[in-house]
């Protein structure tokens, strides 16, 4: 999937817009499916975002063959729970993913203001 370079700064604005308004959220990224960032933006903190680009979408993947396997429909999203943060996984739809991360346990705030955000993007692109 290539993306034009006005859909490549929307997409920056709203991952920008993301993180102003979820105090929850540190980093957020869109992946393809096959692991090529698309955009990325991240509070103050140096993350390693192009590999965690390229991991989200695999885990999204293994998530996807899992519940497929098990019968129990599309996989909506992967949460990952740490001692320092949360790290959310989800489809925008079939060849993009989201990736979140933040530092605060703010489950329920991470993952609403990341839905919002992943319905939005899958309306521009």
């Amino acid at each position: 999937m290539v993306l034009s370079p006005l859909v490549i700064t929307q997409l920056e604005q709203r991952l920008q817009k993301l993180i102003d308004d979820c105090h929850a959220i540190d980093a957020a990224v869109v992946t393809t499916i096959d692991g090529h960032m698309q955009a990325m933006k991240q509070r103050n903190k140096d993350y390693p975002l192009e590999r965690l680009a390229t991991m989200g979408s695999t885990l999204m993947s293994l998530g996807d063959t899992i519940t497929a396997e098990l019968e129990m429909g599309t996989c909506d999203n992967i949460i990952s729970e740490n001692k320092d943060g949360l790290v959310a996984f989800m489809h925008i739809n079939n060849e993009m993913v989201l990736v979140t991360l933040g530092q605060e346990k703010s489950l329920g705030m991470l993952l609403s203001h990341s839905r919002r955000c992943a319905g939005d993007i899958s309306k521009m692109v």
